[in-house]
């Protein structure tokens, strides 16, 4: 099935060949700390990464199976793909250097072969069309690889049991029996929402004074994971960890992190954005929403932020790029964008 595998290709295909290291690698304590600050309020699920990482630099793991297998659990938006995406940036050219696999995209029984290829007797049986990116799977002798497979739970159960010979093994055979792909040389993460939604449903219940104990939230989670996996799945992998919610402490300091982003982008187009602590407080309490974690964060800081600012820039500066200073701050319940450079 060429069509699916050939957009995962597109989506891969811009890679940087890994070169040998010229500095020391992170050591466990500095590389938890660089990942702490780009996903805020989650430390066991970066400390989990950050074992998988030192076990695998201390030549711990097996030899016959990839170097660790995490599954990490929780709502949407609170940093389990960034997790991933920061580790790929630690450990090899950035952020978007692994093979991400969209399982949702994965939803019917026969997309299984999308995986090795085609069976014998269908077209693309001799091609062995795949959706793994070979060198971000099998990595080199400096780098590791690291595949993502990202909302797991959508694809289809079929689909989930062609990977138990790779989890296990660390060895992908092709349909057409005479190529292997090795991940014994990858990290392998799976992302899932399972147990989300009861625990969404029961929030605003008289169980939400239960649901704030850690054992109980697991409970729930646990039980969603153990009715979706089959048991011998569920066998190979190394490590669960369950992503917390985002509480509103958490949410102020993403804030400050997007709004940090924000004007390192605007930086690049000559315009110095200050924004006062109101404004970051303001953003905060509109974009709180444990359910959607900081992706509603995100929507709020776009529409009530970034939106004044752009209008106020181009209002200041219609054309070209001379250097511009905007003030933002928070005044009856809005975000309110001043020009305060020259051009004012």
């Amino acid at each position: 099935m060429p069509f699916i595998t050939d957009r995962y290709h597109d989506q891969n295909r811009n890679r940087q060949p890994a070169a040998p290291p010229v500095s020391t690698p992170d050591t466990p304590a500095s590389l938890a700390e660089r990942l702490r600050s780009r996903v805020l309020g989650q430390d066991p699920a970066i400390d989990a990464v950050v074992r998988a990482i030192t076990l695998a630099r201390a030549g711990a793991t097996e030899p016959d199976r990839p170097l660790a297998t995490v599954l990490l659990l929780g709502p949407t938006g609170v940093g389990k793909t960034e997790l991933v995406r920061q580790a790929a940036a630690a450990l090899r050219s950035g952020p978007d250097d692994l093979c991400r696999v969209d399982m949702n995209s994965l939803a019917q029984e026969h997309y299984a072969a999308s995986f090795n290829g085609a069976p014998p007797g269908y077209a693309g049986s001799k091609e062995s069309f795949t959706v793994f990116d070979r060198s971000t799977v099998e990595g080199d002798p400096y780098t590791p690889g690291i595949v993502l497979f990202d909302e797991v739970e959508k694809a289809h159960p079929t689909v989930l049991r062609a990977l138990l010979g790779v989890l296990d093994n660390g060895m992908l055979r092709l349909a057409n029996g005479q190529e292997k792909i090795s991940f014994r040389n990858s990290f392998v993460f799976l992302t899932s929402n399972l147990g989300s939604k009861e625990l969404a449903r029961r929030r605003g219940s008289r169980w939400r004074t239960l649901l704030d104990r850690g054992h109980t939230r697991r409970a729930v989670v646990d039980k969603a994971l153990r009715s979706f996996f089959d048991p011998e799945f569920l066998n190979r992998v190394d490590e669960t960890v369950i992503f917390d919610e985002l509480d509103r402490a958490t949410v102020e300091r993403v804030a400050r992190l997007e709004t940090d982003l924000l004007r390192a982008r605007l930086r690049r187009r000559g315009v110095d954005l200050q924004v006062d602590e109101s404004a970051v407080r303001l953003l905060a309490d509109r974009g709180f929403d444990p359910v959607y974690g900081a992706r509603g964060l995100r929507r709020t800081l776009r529409t009530h932020l970034a939106a004044p600012v752009a209008e106020e820039i181009l209002r200041a500066r219609p054309t070209g790029t001379a250097p511009l200073r905007i003030a933002a701050t928070a005044a009856a319940g809005t975000v309110r964008a001043t020009a305060t450079g020259p051009e004012s």
